[in-house]
């Protein structure tokens, strides 16, 4: 959950993934096989040949110097900044406000996120039915809202572990003296699997 696109980060993965995986099989192939590091070693010069002749033709102004040396390092230097920026709006979607709301004409009531995650973590932390639980909150629509995942042990129901974090919610509602959007994950996983089973009575 954050700012980004999630079309976009799965595009960007997969075509960096293929781009990495096409020079890596390109590499494997030229170091193993002696047919295909023939035909590059071969290919290699009418490349270089190719490329100096393109700079030849291409020079900027009355300069010896190619346009498509500067073209290229403009190129690189917007991929640079399109990947900064990529970076820096990841987690842009966490809040540390989880309610604000003016109370009067005077002031304004804030809750900070961190109070509405340490009385959730407090109550289900000691729960015997999880083996670990994580609480924060994100900014969705404008909107605060709190996501709880929860890990439980082996031989838990789901329906019972989302009615004991259910619980634990409302609990949270009436102290606040309002209801918060809340997104509840609970899942299995290898510290389930190793953990003891768990009854609940």
């Amino acid at each position: 959950m954050n700012s980004t696109n999630r079309a976009a980060n799965r595009l960007l993965i997969l075509i960096v993934g293929l781009l990495l995986l096409a020079v890596g099989a390109a590499s494997a192939a030229a170091v193993l096989l002696p047919a295909v590091r023939d035909g590059w070693t071969g290919a290699t010069g009418q490349v270089t040949d190719q490329v100096s002749s393109w700079l030849q033709q291409t020079p900027l102004g009355g300069t010896r110097v190619s346009w498509i040396m500067p073209a290229l390092l403009l190129l690189a230097v917007i991929g640079v900044i399109v990947l900064i920026v990529f970076i820096a709006r990841q987690g842009r979607g966490h809040t540390g406000v989880a309610v604000r709301e003016p109370t009067s004409e005077h002031g304004t009531t804030v809750v900070e996120s961190a109070v509405a995650e340490h009385a959730l973590q407090d109550a289900i932390a000691g729960r015997p039915e999880f083996v670990a639980s994580h609480v924060s909150t994100y900014r969705v629509k404008r909107t605060p809202v709190l996501k709880i995942s929860v890990t439980c042990r082996r031989g838990v129901s789901p329906a019972d572990a989302a009615a004991i974090v259910d619980d634990a919610v409302r609990a949270l509602d009436v102290l606040l003296g309002r209801p918060l959007p809340a997104l509840v994950q609970i899942s299995g996983g290898f510290r389930a699997r190793v953990t003891s089973t768990t009854r609940l009575q």
